[in-house]
């Protein structure tokens, strides 16, 4: 009569005597998943033992979806119970539908046997007029009189090779590893969707977007498949308030680890340029601009200083609205306490117009080191800017000595050379931590510039990354073997990086207002670049210096300062 005894399991050919108050049972428990669940299904509450659930409100939801979708997707806060939902409706459509073929996937065979104790001790706690009795019981799988049996497995390409399969359910997908997922998805899934009446259903907290169920979840919410999609977050479950969730990052420890497991929010499980202390302690440091130009793209921090010594980054786009041309200005006059100065910023500004406005803004800073990136587009700027303009101070890397002349400035940016570039920023910024940055959006973009898991340094999903790139190249030229070609340097440090340094004579200085490039034209002339120059107490000497100014693109207005020099408009060379 019980199978092995155990009176909880009624064996094949089992017999019971049904009354009509059973009988409703019976018949609204094989109709309703949400009435099987509340009145017949238990859990075990670590407080109080063995209990029958209460559903709250977002589990209600998504079991209905799961009851009525071939195909869901559903994206959840860690402690909701998804484990549990997806044994309510495994034991559901097994006891209440015949000759169902139901598989359990999960990431551990330790996991999987878990959750089917819970699947197991469920179906004991039920009632036995309410089960169908029981064929086979075993420790990976339970075979029912009505044909339908429950197996586990994990997952592998061969995990369901061959098996006729009616509903697939895997538990926390994201945390498999992605080539055994994709391996299993590719073998199992067209054979289990072959069927028209075959369900398939995917439950997971994010973990990063370089996996399968992001690509589901993603996808299914964008409508580009056929998936139906729920979330559920920490706040929707009963008993939560702002101060278990304060509790709770604080013993987590980590903002992005909130984010994923609790927030629901997808961030790339690859490793940020700045940990959650190093982002705290920079955000707390940012500050206002001084002046603001150009509405509010070209930000400035401090004046320029002609007593100082800096440097440039800068990172190109086509100017089409999407990525932007930026220009970070860094004062390195003290290495062991460098400071943004200055950035703009455009994503509408034409790579020729652009060149422009980085001659103007370059001058501003006494014309310093500048190091650029030469893909694409910003191939046209370098050549215009270092050959039409006559800067001679764009820094070559990779190409060719920077003092020889005809050489390709700038930098092509790589693997390679990005990755350099990329150990040579964390090294100032995050291990000795000498970088002072005053915009917020430099911070907040260094925060999601992530390493992923091909090894490549990007912004993550949805942000940007033009800001680094450009703060990337400026402390660049402080990386040996571009600074030894400028610089003397004095002294360094024990990573073999400069510490003190001694600017050689690499060429004239010319510190100029900030405003100077935003002037009426009639004042500084139809193109951008012709920024006024007075020189005057030269005497005899001052034929031949003007030879060398008209030659880098300059023209004389006038041997003697305007009456206004003084409000800013030119500065005596």
């Amino acid at each position: 009569m019980y199978y092995m005894g155990n009176k909880n399991l009624p064996n094949v050919n089992w017999k019971d005597v049904y009354t009509k108050e059973q009988v409703k049972h019976l018949k609204k428990a094989s109709q309703n998943i949400l009435y099987f669940a509340e009145n017949f299904f238990f859990i075990v509450n670590l407080d109080r033992g063995r209990e029958r659930i209460k559903l709250y409100g977002p589990q209600k939801r998504s079991l209905r979806l799961m009851r009525d979708n071939r195909f869901f997707c559903l994206l959840a806060s860690r402690q909701i119970g998804k484990s549990t939902m997806m044994s309510i409706y495994i034991l559901w459509q097994a006891c209440f539908n015949a000759d169902q073929r139901i598989l359990l996937v999960a990431n551990k065979e330790a996991t999987a046997i878990e959750i089917f104790q819970r699947i197991r001790m469920a179906y004991e706690e039920l009632p036995n007029w309410l089960k169908s009795p029981v064929k086979e019981y075993a420790k990976t799988s339970m075979t029912l009189e009505n044909g339908s049996r429950i197996g586990i497995t994990t997952t592998t390409g061969t995990a369901a090779r061959g098996q006729s399969v009616n509903c697939l359910v895997i538990d926390e997908m994201a945390f498999i590893e992605p080539h055994l997922v994709e391996e299993f998805w590719k073998s199992v899934f067209p054979i289990i969707t072959s069927s028209t009446k075959s369900k398939v259903f995917v439950c997971s907290t994010a973990n990063g977007t370089d996996n399968l169920f992001y690509k589901l979840y993603t996808e299914a919410v964008d409508g580009i498949n056929n998936w139906s999609h729920d979330k559920i977050k920490w706040s929707e479950i009963p008993g939560r308030d702002k101060a278990w969730a304060q509790a709770t990052k604080t013993a987590i420890g980590s903002a992005d680890a909130w984010l994923q497991e609790f927030e629901c929010e997808f961030i790339h499980s690859g490793e940020s340029t700045l940990d959650d202390e190093l982002f705290e302690e920079m955000m707390s440091k940012v500050s206002s601009p001084k002046i603001l130009l150009d509405d509010g793209h070209y930000k400035i921090w401090e004046e320029p200083d002609d007593a100082k010594l800096y440097v440039a980054g800068v990172d190109i786009s086509e100017g089409v609205g999407i990525d932007a041309s930026v220009i970070q200005i860094l004062d390195i006059t003290d290495i062991k306490d460098i400071k943004q100065v200055a950035v703009y910023r455009n994503n509408k500004i034409p790579p020729l117009e652009f060149t422009s406005k980085l001659y103007g803004i370059l001058r501003n800073w006494g014309s310093p080191l500048a190091l650029i990136e030469r893909n694409n587009c910003g191939a046209q700027v370098v050549d215009r800017l270092s050959v039409d303009l006559g800067y001679e101070k764009v820094v070559s890397y990779g190409n060719a000595k920077a003092h020889r002349r005809n050489v390709m400035r700038g930098m092509i940016a790589h693997t390679n050379t990005k990755y350099k570039g990329v150990l040579n920023m964390r090294y100032f910024m995050n291990e000795v931590r000498v970088v002072n940055i005053n915009e917020e959006e430099t911070v907040k973009e260094l925060r999601n510039f992530v390493r992923y898991t091909n090894g490549t340094w990007k912004a993550r999903s949805g942000f940007h990354d033009d800001r680094v790139m450009a703060m990337l190249y400026a402390l660049f030229i402080l990386e040996k073997e571009i600074t030894e070609r400028f610089f003397e340097i004095m002294e360094l440090d024990d990573m073999g990086k400069p510490l003190v340094l001694e600017p050689m004579d690499y060429g004239i200085s010319y510190f100029e207002d900030p405003t100077s490039i935003y002037l009426d034209n009639e004042i500084v002339g139809s193109n951008n670049h012709e920024i006024p120059v007075v020189v005057w107490g030269m005497g005899d000497e001052m034929d031949d210096e003007m030879s060398d100014l008209e030659a880098m693109g300059y023209h004389l207005i006038g041997e003697t300062p305007p009456e206004n020099w003084q409000a800013g408009i030119p500065k005596q060379v």
